[in-house]
């Protein structure tokens, strides 16, 4: 299934220094084809395979954040429409009463604060539970559902909701409610030691800390580093455990016979929410910046998203065809021009769905 085309074009990638390797999946019609290339590093002797863990950074917005939210939605802990201050009080402050849990899951809440307009990636600034406390204490730049606004704040405040609702740790939460039901078994978001071997490093902060097994985001760090999760990022993975994701959307949400999640909740993944509107998002996705950069991959169900490490994935519902690539493109310093990267996953994408 991946053609001689595209593994060239992953060669020629590898050469051109825009990763050192990567690990690509498709899945068509139930058929799978993964295939591992490169190395973890640039000066490693060692080779990826196809069960090599990356730090998918974003990817955490949908697999995990959204999904159990969705969760919670299907089984009545919540409901779309209810205020979000009706679980976490604190954020009513400066007139957010209005503030619905579809606005932060569809991305479309603009707050005016420090840590939006001005945070520039200094972990010495705050600590995870005073980014919160900003977050609570914010006034709103515009009405609530009406500007699209794709944000870490808002994947943060959506795990501070979920740990209310459900009481317990995302942590917990995904290995019980979606690692194991659907067999995602290299899945985590607290890494282990016994599985550091197999993980990706992404590559080193300024003071030559090598992140290897710690979330490669600033802001998730800081919350892995005081023992919780931050919602927008700090999932480890494989290509083939989010293949299984992948396969339970275009299954309708059922696994193996039984109901995972709702049909109604694939739906409110899978398509715009706003229609009508100049922005785009999905419930839980709020990524059409990913969906318009990959000039509308996936026909009119919403299923593209990116990763800041070097990760994407992108699927067409109607076709249930898709494909996953992971790699560490930040290593082993975060790149300050990023076309070779955008250009390489544009004709990959175009190449696949074409």
């Amino acid at each position: 299934m991946i053609s001689e085309q595209i593994a060239t074009l992953v060669h020629q990638a590898v050469e051109n220094r825009i990763f050192p390797g990567c690990v690509l999946g498709l899945v068509e019609n139930g058929r799978q084809d993964v295939r591992a290339f490169g190395k973890p590093m640039y000066e490693s002797d060692a080779h990826l395979s196809e069960s090599s863990i990356y730090d998918v950074a974003s990817i955490t917005k949908t697999v995990v954040t959204a999904t159990l939210m969705h969760l919670l939605i299907d089984a009545g802990r919540c409901g779309l429409t209810e205020p979000v201050c009706k679980y976490i009080p604190e954020f009513a402050a400066n007139g957010k009463g209005g503030v619905l849990i579809e606005h932060l899951m569809s991305y479309t809440v603009e707050l005016a604060s420090a840590y939006v307009d001005d945070w520039k990636g200094d972990t010495t600034l705050w600590t995870f539970p005073e980014l919160l406390q900003l977050f609570y204490a914010a006034p709103l730049k515009t009405a609530p559902g009406e500007s699209y606004r794709y944000t870490d704040a808002t994947a943060i405040l959506l795990g501070e909701l979920i740990r209310r609702i459900a009481g317990a740790n995302l942590d917990v939460l995904a290995e019980q409610r979606i690692f194991l039901p659907l067999g995602m078994r290299d899945s985590t978001l607290i890494p282990s030691c016994e599985n550091k071997r197999r993980i990706v490093p992404t590559g080193y902060r300024p003071d030559g800390t090598l992140l290897w097994g710690i979330p490669n985001d600033e802001k998730a760090h800081i919350a892995f580093a005081s023992g919780t999760q931050s919602g927008l990022a700090g999932l480890f993975s494989t290509v083939p455990d989010i293949l299984r994701w992948i396969e339970m959307v275009f299954a309708s949400g059922r696994v193996n016979g039984h109901a995972f999640l709702s049909p109604r909740a694939i739906e409110l993944m899978t398509h715009d929410y706003y229609p009508g509107k100049r922005f785009r998002s999905a419930l839980g996705w709020g990524d059409g910046k990913t969906y318009q950069s990959l000039n509308g991959a996936g026909g009119e169900s919403i299923l593209a998203k990116g990763g800041y490490t070097g990760c994407f994935m992108v699927g067409d519902v109607r076709t249930k065809k898709a494909v996953v690539l992971l790699s560490n493109r930040v290593y082993p310093e975060r790149p300050e021009n990023l076309e070779p990267w955008q250009e390489f996953r544009r004709t990959v994408v175009r190449r696949i769905f074409e």
